[in-house]
């Protein structure tokens, strides 16, 4: 082949690339158009679902807030002053611009302030007064008199043992003022345990005053509030799921008790957990989200992303579908015995 020849046939394979370039050229470039415009789509809907669901978590804190407040307010009208100042500060904590709280909270100060009793000037503190042993109480009298004593210095522990001793050796002795000094006693007893540590002492307290008396709303409140505490603690590490039902319902009515709203979100937590961990994706994803309204940490952002990725690409298997009839307990299992 001589020169001439070579020159043709580079001339001709150069044009026959040219285009082949030019297409392969194209095509990268609407590569790059297309992944751009998928990377701008995919960031424009992350940011528009990250909108939507910080909306709907400040919706539903809102809401929670506006039902504490108003419960508040009804705490206020029964004259429960100190259930509803823990209400208010439970909203002020988290909102504390938040100037209807602001509002109601000096109402319930001024309605507390009013309620109490002015205190007299202080006084020497007399020396405690020996309780009497069963059987030794001489002069009952004297006896109701160191009761009521105790009643007005809130004593409540002393007034308590102090009634009962008296009622065993004197049960008719005027029995409707000794009823109502237990009544008393055992209620601020109860209403102190159930807000404490104590919580099983304050129920059976609140019952002793139950049997006495009727309950007020607020104390009816915290005994409800502390069997649902007792109960999702019950569960609490070992059965995820029933301790998250109690705890949903406590931090409901009261997410001031116990931090109730913070076991509710590592019952969530931890119950979700048990679904990524046995990759059953999709009933985790609807834990982690509902943990979200009440904490956040950065576990639960990467266990709630893992869980959504993995409930998308699952696959639902479908049930297999059995034509039998239920067996009751008058049927054999044996096959019928022919007549033949």
């Amino acid at each position: 082949m001589d020169e001439k020849d070579q020159q043709k046939l580079e001339n001709h394979t150069e044009q026959h690339s040219r285009p082949l370039a030019r297409l392969i050229g194209i095509i990268l470039i609407v590569v790059a158009v297309l992944v751009a415009l998928y990377a701008v789509v995919g960031y424009t809907a992350w940011q528009s679902g990250e909108a939507i669901r910080k909306e709907r978590e400040e919706s539903q804190q809102a809401e929670q807030a506006a039902r504490q407040l108003s419960l508040a307010q009804e705490d206020i009208a029964q004259g429960s002053y100190h259930l509803a100042l823990r209400r208010l500060e439970w909203i002020l904590q988290r909102d504390p611009d938040n100037k209807e709280a602001q509002a109601v909270r000096r109402q319930a100060d001024a309605a507390l302030k009013t309620a109490l009793t002015p205190i007299a000037p202080a006084s020497p503190t007399p020396p405690p007064e020996p309780s009497p042993t069963p059987g030794q109480i001489s002069e009952p009298e004297k006896e109701i008199e160191r009761l009521r004593r105790l009643a007005k210095q809130e004593k409540w522990e002393d007034l308590f043992e102090g009634t009962l001793v008296f009622q065993r050796q004197y049960p008719g002795y005027e029995r409707l003022e000794t009823d109502r000094l237990l009544y008393n006693s055992s209620l601020n007893l109860g209403l102190s345990y159930v807000q404490g540590d104590q919580i099983e002492t304050g129920i059976y307290y609140l019952a002793q005053a139950e049997k006495l008396g009727d309950l007020s709303q607020e104390a009816l409140d915290y005994w409800l509030w502390a069997e649902l505490y007792l109960q999702g603690m019950a569960y609490y590490g070992a059965n995820w799921g029933a301790a998250a039902s109690f705890f949903r319902d406590l931090c409901l009515s009261a997410p001031f008790y116990h931090g109730s709203c913070d076991k509710l979100f590592d019952a969530l937590l931890a119950y979700g957990n048990q679904y990524l961990v046995a990759q059953d994706y999709c009933p985790a994803v609807n834990l982690f989200r509902e943990a979200r309204q009440y904490g956040r940490n950065q576990d639960l952002d990467l266990k709630l992303n893992e869980a959504v990725q993995g409930c998308a690409e699952a696959t639902p298997t479908p049930a297999p579908i059995i034509d039998t009839l239920p067996i009751t307990g008058t049927e054999s299992l044996e096959a019928p015995v022919s007549d033949e």
